[in-house]
This record gives C-alpha cells, structure tokens and sequence, in this order.
C-alpha cells in the first residue's frame, strides 16, 4: 500500500538506510537532512519507480523556524505523511541537542499527523545497563501520546547506542526498526543485547544483574584487546 514517509537524517547512516527500504516499498519518501550528498541522492532515486515521489529538503533539525519552512515544502510536494521518522546520527549531535530536536520534530510534525498515522522517534541510550530513554524524552512522549490519543495517533519510542549507527551496522538496524514499526511497537529497543539488559534488568535481582553486566564488560574487553 502506498505511504507518505518523512525521515530526518536520511543523508548517511540509519536514516539512509531507513530510506532504502520505504523507497524498496513503493513509498513516497520526503527526506530531511543539514545537507545531501550527489551518492546518496543518485542512490535513493536509482531505487524509485517512475510514479514514486523522492524529495530531498536540505534543514537543520535543531532550526525550527527551517524545519517548519521544509515541512510545509515536502507536504506540499508529496502531502501529508503517514509516517514520521525522527532519525539523526548521534556522532554529529549532543545529547543537549537531541532534546531539542525531538521537541522541534514533535511541534512541526504532530499538528500535521492525520488519524491513525505513525510518529516514530530515535531517543540516545548513552548507559548500557539503562535501555530506557532519558527522564525528558519520556515526559514528552507521554505529551504526545495524550495528544495523539483522540485521533488514534501511534507513537514508537527507538532506543539506540552508537554501535547501532555505525556504517557497518545500519543496514541490519534499519531492518529491524521496518519490522517493529510495522508491527507498531510502543518501544523499540535495538539489538539483542540491549533486549536481553532490558529483560533482565525487570526480572532478575540486581546481583544477578551485578554479574552479568560485569561478565559482558569483560568479554568486550578481551574483544577489544586482541
């Protein structure tokens, strides 16, 4: 079925790859990022059909006053969208900025939302043994579930490291966030470690917790030391 999909942060890593994939789909796909690359336009488009809608809008995500200018431009290109991805690379931008960006993305993005579309936001996990969002992020995600409520809005909460942006690891991630916003997960928590922390982390005593954490610890660093 054909979609409407934004995705910011589409030039490079996840987000790239997220656009791969909806564009694979048959989607029209409005994509935001501070700058696009000739490879990674040529890429996308080289991937679309004829009748398929590939826009490219150049903003920065913390400019609201830009983003809301793109925004409209991309709505007005291909209309409103069904799905909203909030995707940015953590190495470019500070966890001051994150929030900032969400909330921006939320206050341009929300009003544009139709019933029973989807809002799907990349959240930091910058501690290992904490899957969970920030205190701040879940706050506004508890706003905007208030909000979207009478409309039958779905909100997807992604939790993320920097292992899963990088190059290598992109592809494999983008995956995995396709097939959990197709089933409409509430929380998306990216690889199974981090699954099995955040299991583990709700059911076992912390000294079992204690233990493991300290055994993977370990294992990383002989990893890192070979």
């Amino acid at each position: 079925m054909l979609r409407r999909v934004f995705i910011t942060g589409s030039n490079s890593g996840i987000g790239f790859e997220l656009a791969k994939q909806y564009i694979r789909r048959g989607d029209d796909v409005a994509l935001f990022d501070k700058q696009f690359s000739d490879i990674t336009k040529q890429t996308l488009c080289s991937l679309a059909h004829s009748n398929q809608y590939i826009e490219f809008f150049a903003t920065h995500i913390c400019d609201i006053e830009g983003l809301q200018i793109q925004v409209n431009n991309a709505i007005a290109a291909i209309g409103k969208p069904e799905l909203a991805i909030y995707c940015d690379r953590s190495d470019e931008i500070t966890n001051c900025d994150h929030a900032l960006a969400l909330r921006n993305i939320a206050t341009v993005i929300s009003p544009e939302l139709a019933m029973n579309s989807h809002l799907a936001l990349m959240v930091p996990v910058t501690n290992k043994a904490q899957v969970s969002p920030e205190p701040s992020v879940l706050i506004l995600a508890k706003e905007l579930r208030q909000t979207f409520k009478p409309n039958k809005i779905k909100l997807s909460l992604m939790c993320f490291n920097k292992a899963h942006n990088a190059s290598e690891n992109a592809a494999d991630t983008a995956k995995q966030i396709v097939k959990s916003l197709d089933k409409q997960k509430r929380m998306v928590i990216l690889g199974l470690q981090s699954k099995l922390t955040y299991v583990m982390s709700h059911y076992l005593p912390n000294w079992v917790m204690d233990s493991v954490m300290d055994r993977l610890i370990k294992q990383q660093l002989i990893r890192t030391t070979r």
